[in-house]
């Protein structure tokens, strides 16, 4: 049998992110970026809307293995949809997004959509924003952008947010993050934000190895 006879269809690859063992759905979302890129996507995105945790959280970890053509997709479906799962979705599948294909250049809208995900009335959005710039703060590109972003977060009246971001900013090894947080501790009147400030501060340099 030739390997192309070998290959599931993508209905059949479909059922499997049904299926309850994850590395079966990832294996059937990896097989489908490889050989169905075109079909699968929107059919990925489509499960963020599922009731099943499991199933919407398998797609969000699929979509990862699509690389830049998932990137607009993602942004049209954040925008547009009224369901509030799919929504929460969309973040975390940037970090899935960047974790698999780090330093490729991507949309300047992905930016734009994180900046305002942090301003977001869902927290889980908003906690989903603070991962994906967490995670693009520690590759090349747009590093200094997702830097200035969470920076900007510190000087929220928002101490959950504050206290977030100066958690993603601790994970991030460049010297700016740093200095964002030295500021913070330094202007921060809540007990909480100093304690956040100096942890954040003591994470950052045992990262650095200092």
């Amino acid at each position: 049998m030739s390997e192309e006879q070998t290959i599931p269809s993508l209905e059949a690859l479909l059922d499997d992110m049904m299926h309850p063992n994850p590395r079966i759905q990832e294996e059937a979302a990896a097989v489908m970026a490889e050989h169905y890129p075109l079909e699968a996507l929107p059919k990925l995105l489509a499960l963020f809307c599922h009731d099943d945790p499991k199933v919407y959280r398998a797609a969000v970890k699929g979509i990862g293995f699509f690389g830049c053509a998932a990137f607009l997709p993602l942004i049209q479906l954040y925008e547009t949809t009224e369901n509030q799962t799919a929504r929460r979705c969309c973040p975390k599948a940037f970090v899935q997004l960047f974790k698999n294909f780090p330093n490729k250049p991507f949309p300047d809208e992905v930016m734009t959509m994180l900046d305002q995900g942090i301003e977001h009335p869902d927290a889980v959005v908003v906690q989903g924003a603070l991962m994906c710039l967490g995670q693009i703060g520690k590759q090349d590109l747009k590093s200094e952008e997702a830097i200035s972003i969470l920076k900007r977060a510190l000087v929220s009246d928002n101490i959950a947010l504050v206290y977030s971001a100066s958690q993603a900013l601790a994970d991030i090894p460049n010297p700016k993050a740093k200095e964002a947080l030295i500021v913070l501790l330094s202007n921060a009147e809540e007990p909480l934000l100093k304690e956040a400030a100096e942890s954040a501060i003591a994470r950052f340099d045992n990262l650095m190895g200092s």
